[in-house]
């Protein structure tokens, strides 16, 4: 992993929100990137399930993390589009496995695609598009 790359990744797992989501570490390389975090009492919802808005967060997060390893020296990404389908419920103390995978890089978009595992079971999927970034000036 390049240096830059290896500074935004350590960015987004100091970043508050998502500490306090319960993410400690990102495994992330070669287009494909994993989080995982236990369901605790900050990321469950009123009923006491695992919050959707946790679920949009991580899916988001994994696909970023994929993708800054092909991002070259000066460039970054924001997302543009984000689909997620909730498909199950987690509860209080599961784990879940959140993997992003860039599926096509091109000179000005990304996309890729998360899918949230719990327990062997598929708890959602996720499609993200991100714009890909330069400064102001750099060639396309």
């Amino acid at each position: 992993m390049n240096p830059q790359a290896a500074a935004i990744l350590a960015a987004i797992e100091s970043h508050p929100l998502h500490r306090f989501m319960g993410v400690d570490k990102i495994d992330a390389g070669d287009g494909i990137a994993t989080i995982e975090i236990v369901v605790s009492e900050a990321t469950v919802n009123a009923r006491g399930a695992f919050h959707g808005g946790v679920a949009y967060t991580l899916c988001d997060m994994a696909c970023y993390a994929a993708l800054i390893g092909q991002l070259a020296e000066g460039e970054n990404a924001a997302t543009h589009d984000l689909h997620v389908s909730l498909l199950r419920a987690a509860q209080h103390g599961d784990r879940i496995v959140t993997t992003g995978r860039v599926i096509k890089r091109g000179r000005n978009v990304a996309f890729m695609e998360a899918a949230m595992h719990c327990k062997g079971e598929l708890l959602a999927r996720a499609t993200v598009t991100k714009s890909i970034l330069r400064p102001r000036g750099a060639a396309a």
